[in-house]
């Protein structure tokens, strides 16, 4: 990974912890002072090494674990601000990265659990159990 893949995935990390859902190439090239054109380039090396996950039109971030850039059943809850996860372990790294609060699964419009976490500890306890093995993550990462 180069130095400007550096500026830009770093800017991808800052744009979510700000709040914005799916950074786009414009969004990144304004966050970094590099064109448009660069960041792209950037944008599509990164995808290729699975750093993070592009739309479909390649201008847009999708994944970049733990945060996810579009509607899922996990969220990450500090005080007011929520963040999307790819799953519930994301959610956790979430709070992992952030601080303490909550993390929520919903089924539809359905609350199914909320876990909290306060200096390290979650409650309530629980197991943790992956359909997909962690070798066969990125043979289908948005199923996984």
């Amino acid at each position: 990974m180069g130095a400007v893949d550096r500026v830009v995935r770093a800017a991808v990390f800052r744009l979510f912890i700000a709040g914005v859902d799916g950074p786009t190439r414009d969004d990144l090239a304004e966050e970094t002072g590099l064109e448009a054109d660069e960041v792209a380039r950037s944008l599509l090396g990164l995808a290729d090494e699975h750093r993070l996950t592009l739309s479909t039109a390649r201008d847009r971030v999708v994944m970049a674990h733990p945060f996810s850039g579009v509607s899922t059943d996990y969220r990450s809850r500090i005080g007011t601000r929520t963040w999307w996860a790819n799953c519930g372990w994301d959610a956790f790294a979430i709070l992992a990265l952030l601080g303490d609060g909550e993390v929520v699964a919903k089924s539809g419009d359905e609350i199914e659990s909320v876990w909290t976490v306060a200096d390290g500890v979650v409650t309530p306890s629980g197991l943790v159990h992956f359909v997909v093995p962690a070798s066969q993550f990125w043979d289908d990462i948005a199923l996984t």
